[in-house]
């Protein structure tokens, strides 16, 4: 064997650049595939430039449910003398299949079960076509996107007062209707949904949903499913103390308080309050100072106290002769008296 191709054949290539190598090809594998280049209609020139009316090449925008296409005859008495110096897919053939439709080079996203009527909104509802395709008789070519948005369609009908029931436009669709996300755990994903903020009609809550006030009511009722023992007794403050926001949608902060005011801290045990109060090691321990005012901060002021008379050292023993048969102005706690006494 060829040495050369012996170690070619034995060469590995390090982890790093292998995975690299796969993402690259990964990422081109899921990349949309580019359309097919298909000649675009410019209504520029025949609207604007020739003065063409849309009904010259829609015939049955007034009169049918669809505006109809126009057939390479119509086209041909003027493309037949325009078209003799064009490359064959600049010419007016390839505006047509080989059985003489239009190709439609506009994507559309309407579902079938939709019901629309170019008739009723020309001819009943005497709208103009800017209204719907707005500025589409100034653009050079026909636009990929659909060129007209449900949420158009909506406004259009609110304003008019046709209403947006359902099944004012869809067939299979009415009031009872629930889009297929709403059969698996809905309940508890639509948090998720509603957050995302997806334009896509299956995930807008307000087409079905139009009380705003409808989610409050639920919530107020159905607490989530983290709401346990373990979080009601625990947990739920450190949350509070993180988001409060999340918290309000549901409790005032009326019931926070009435809550806390009728319901002892769990470490509030035995032992915590008087007599023995171990509550005082929760920061006290270990202890750097013992006076009287590290928890009585709001006593009276003690440095009143008489001072220390001439000749006496805080080394001495105070009790070997105050108290000892001589009466005290206030009672001996056991308390260091160079404390008040200096």
């Amino acid at each position: 064997m060829d040495p050369v191709t012996h170690l070619h054949r034995r060469r590995t290539w390090p982890w790093w650049l292998a995975a690299a190598a796969w993402l690259s090809v990964s990422a081109c594998l899921s990349l949309p595939r580019a359309r097919r280049a298909e000649p675009s209609f410019p209504h520029r020139v025949h609207v604007v430039d020739n003065d063409l009316a849309c009904t010259f090449c829609h015939p049955g925008v007034r009169t049918d449910d669809r505006p109809g296409m126009p057939p390479p005859e119509l086209c041909a008495p003027c493309h037949d003398q325009f078209d003799r110096d064009k490359p064959p897919e600049r010419r007016i053939a390839a505006f047509f299949d080989e059985r003489s439709r239009y190709r439609t080079v506009a994507d559309t996203t309407r579902p079938a079960d939709v019901r629309f009527s170019h008739r009723q909104h020309t001819t009943e509802a005497k709208l103009d076509c800017s209204a719907c395709h707005g500025d589409v008789a100034q653009q050079d070519s026909v636009p990929l996107a659909p060129l007209v948005q449900k949420s158009a369609c909506m406004d259009c009908h609110a304003t008019l007062g046709r209403g947006n029931a359902c099944d004012e436009c869809h067939t299979e669709i009415d009031a009872a209707w629930q889009p297929p996300s709403h059969a698996h755990a809905w309940l508890r994903t639509h948090g998720e949904v509603v957050r995302c903020g997806s334009e896509r009609s299956a995930d807008r809550c307000e087409l079905c949903h139009q009380d705003a006030t409808g989610c409050r009511s639920c919530h107020a009722q159905t607490p989530p499913a983290n709401h346990d023992q373990t979080f009601r007794t625990r947990t739920h403050g450190l949350l509070a103390s993180v988001d409060r926001s999340g918290c309000v949608v549901c409790h005032t902060q009326d019931s926070c308080r009435q809550c806390h005011e009728t319901t002892r801290p769990r470490s509030h045990r035995g032992g915590f309050g008087a007599p023995q109060d171990r509550h005082c090691v929760g920061c006290h321990l270990p202890l750097e100072a013992d006076g009287c005012g590290v928890c009585h901060d709001g006593t009276p002021s003690h440095d009143l106290a008489a001072p220390l008379p001439a000749g006496h050292v805080p080394s001495m023993n105070c009790r070997m002769c105050h108290g000892n048969g001589v009466a005290l102005p206030h009672p001996d706690g056991g308390h260091v008296c160079t404390a008040c006494h200096r």
